[in-house]
């Protein structure tokens, strides 16, 4: 019988693991998982601390007991993989709730040990009150802390996904929330000139920022918390939010002698194989080729991750399935508004050395219309930038901002990318309209025209 073993049990592991023992129903497919908690939304999180979500349970897809019943998979969690050896085909471990250490051999391995929180190097990041959101456990930690205490201010470090995430859901809860970001911007993501308008909102809707401003250490005062900022002033506080980046949890892969990319997360070829023919890896803890790029890139997002799983699962099982890439295509809420990314931003695409000295064939074009057409009641301002190649007009990124159509917007021109399109094909792409949904012509196709005056 056919043994794969799986390290970790969230989205790229599940995935593989599901995808395996389906093309091998023969198969033992054991799956390693270090918390408690296996296939479960992380995006969601923010919205169950919210209240938008009511139940924890929403968020969990799959338990251990259905995985072994529906899916013939043995699962077990608390058990933490410590290491790998490739020579002998077997991996060693712990089981955390037990002390127990085991060993399990191996035919094929896959590696999905995700990312996890970056702390910064400032005292007072060990103190109670103190938290990241990352794992699951991460999101309970806070909702007990929320239900004890009942906080009624927060400290939030770090302006990205989900800094900005968590300060809705703090606001939703009536909290007094602070954010801090140490970068002039929120959303370093995104470029400078398509922040404007959510950074307004977002104030509007009372949160107050501390931009190009850094949290210096956190410690205790009283029963509450004092972070002292890089400006000289301080913020007591309740609790504190540190949302300032993460990082693979590649280390166990380069203890085992696996190749890790200059991200430091693990180097795979399009058919999810590492350095060692016998072991694959895909989610966050890998880097994946970038379709503009063409590049080996660490982007963690779990569209990628799920079917960077499924990949892997189809190739250990016998298949011959290629990855074709990512593009870091994203979209978040903010508040009353949305934000979406594709491809490279213009500061990406001239600072990536692909695109002549100093991105002089780097354009961007930037224009302002509404979801739909202009005299529909409810329409909105909706901002399009476009990153195009100006010698080619090959599209190469896209940004879009508003308050309604902006989550598909960004889809088409992600398909656009993936396609080799230009700006003009995407100005001439025959897109739906009526006006409820759309103005005759798309505020994509008006970007591309627009940008299309900078080719050649």
């Amino acid at each position: 019988m056919t043994t794969v073993v799986v390290i970790g049990g969230d989205a790229a592991g599940m995935s593989a693991a599901s995808k395996v023992k389906r093309e091998l129903q023969d198969a033992d497919v054991i799956v390693y998982e270090k918390t408690e908690t296996i296939s479960y939304s992380a995006c969601g999180m923010p919205y169950w601390i919210a209240g938008v979500v009511e139940s924890e349970d929403q968020l969990l897809v799959m338990s251990p007991e259905k995985a072994k019943a529906k899916r013939g998979l043995d699962v077990h969690i608390h058990h933490e993989v410590t290491a790998i050896d490739p020579a002998a085909k077997t991996i060693e471990g712990i089981n955390h709730a037990t002390g127990a250490r085991f060993t399990q051999a191996y035919d094929t391995l896959m590696i999905a040990t995700g990312a996890r929180a970056v702390l910064p190097p400032i005292p007072g990041m060990e103190l109670p009150g103190v938290f990241t959101l990352r794992a699951f456990d991460d999101s309970r930690r806070i909702q007990r802390y929320l239900a004890e205490y009942d906080p009624a201010h927060a400290v939030i470090i770090g302006g990205g996904y989900i800094g900005i995430e968590m300060a809705e859901a703090l606001r939703e809860r009536e909290l007094d929330v602070h954010l801090v970001e140490m970068l002039p911007q929120l959303m370093p993501n995104f470029d400078d000139d398509m922040v404007g308008d959510i950074t307004q909102h977002v104030q509007e809707q009372g949160v107050t920022l501390h931009l190009s401003t850094r949290a210096e250490r956190v410690e205790k005062e009283g029963e509450r918390l004092r972070v002292t900022l890089s400006d000289g002033s301080s913020l007591v506080t309740d609790m504190v939010l540190v949302s300032v980046g993460v990082r693979p949890n590649s280390e166990l892969a380069q203890a085992a002698g696996l190749a890790v990319g200059a991200s430091g997360a693990i180097t795979v070829d399009a058919h999810m194989r590492t350095s060692d023919p016998d072991i694959y890896a895909a989610g966050d803890c890998v880097e994946y080729e970038h379709i503009v790029l063409g590049a080996p890139v660490w982007i963690p997002l779990a569209p990628s991750a799920n079917k960077g799983g499924r990949v892997a699962g189809d190739n250990m099982s016998g298949g011959d399935t290629t990855f074709p890439g990512i593009l870091g295509t994203a979209v978040v809420k903010v508040f009353d508004y949305t934000m979406s990314v594709t491809g490279l931003t213009e500061r990406s695409a001239r600072t990536s050395g692909k695109f002549g000295a100093d991105g002089a064939d780097v354009g961007a074009a930037i224009t302002s219309g509404t979801d739909k057409a202009g005299y529909w009641p409810g329409a909105a301002r909706i901002t399009v930038k476009l990153v195009f190649q100006k010698s080619t007009g090959k599209i190469l990124g896209a940004q879009l901002v508003g308050k309604a159509g902006v989550n598909k917007r960004i889809d088409i021109v992600a398909a656009a990318i993936s396609g080799g399109l230009t700006v003009r094909d995407l100005g001439m792409m025959d897109l739906s309209y009526a006006p409820p949904f759309s103005p005759t012509y798309d505020p994509l196709q008006v970007c591309a025209n627009v940008a299309e005056k900078q080719v050649g």
